[in-house]
């Protein structure tokens, strides 16, 4: 439970410099969440969401798409129905052109039993999404 808790203060140290970082534009505050993200997932390896933020911020700040994949990919050989892992893999997987693949994580992703809170809007966005690559 402590490293857990550990890790979530480095999370969200992490997640003030990403904030920050959105408000100023400035690269070095997303390198440095990027660097907190890090370490709370090395403090706690269970700490998924990490891992996740991680990801999202390489691939949609950083512009580091194929380190975001490495994340993706990486969440989800631990655990294959990790909804935001699957639905975020499709997005960066069709940038590439690799429609198929993102094909099949949306329908892997729209196959999960409501894994998030907000389920209704990523469903819609996961098929419209969905509607567009076919």
């Amino acid at each position: 439970m402590l490293r857990f808790i550990w890790a979530y203060l480095v999370y969200t140290w992490g997640g003030l410099h990403r904030y920050f970082g959105n408000k100023s534009n400035l690269r070095r505050e997303h390198e440095t969440a990027v660097h907190y993200f890090s370490r709370a997932y090395e403090i706690d390896p269970a700490f998924r969401r990490a891992r996740l933020e991680r990801g999202t911020l390489l691939w949609r700040e950083l512009n580091r798409s194929q380190d975001a994949l490495a994340d993706f990919d990486a969440l989800l050989e631990e655990d294959s129905a990790y909804g935001p892992a699957l639905f975020a893999r499709a997005l960066v997987t069709q940038e590439y052109g690799r429609y198929q693949d993102a094909l099949n994580d949306l329908d892997n992703y729209l196959a999960l039993p409501e894994p998030e809170p907000y389920w209704d809007e990523a469903k819609r966005a996961a098929t419209l999404l969905r509607q567009i690559l076919e």
